[in-house]
């Protein structure tokens, strides 16, 4: 009666035990679905500022006349990104 007993214990606790580690799985998961959706949606809108950005620069070097060493001052990047960015590469 008492093994019995300490079976049934013994396998109660393991159903917990796989319970609590599947709803911990779960939660991993789904953190990482969600995180996987915001970095997609993090790309467009970088993407689209970069854009923003890169005619920003067009317009500044090309139609203002901003050298290309002050562009990179003000943005942070290297004469020759800006170069690169005129030049549409």
């Amino acid at each position: 009666m008492e093994d019995e007993l300490n079976d049934l214990l013994t396998q109660a606790r393991d159903n917990i035990r796989d319970n609590v580690d599947k709803q911990q799985e779960e939660v991993y998961l789904q953190a990482l679905r969600e995180s996987l959706y915001e970095l997609v949606n993090l790309e467009i809108l970088n993407n689209k500022y970069l854009e923003v950005r890169n005619q920003a620069i067009n317009n500044l070097y090309n139609e203002c006349g901003y050298s290309a060493i002050k562009l990179a001052d003000i943005v942070g990047v290297s004469r020759q990104m800006i170069h690169n960015i005129v030049k549409g590469k």
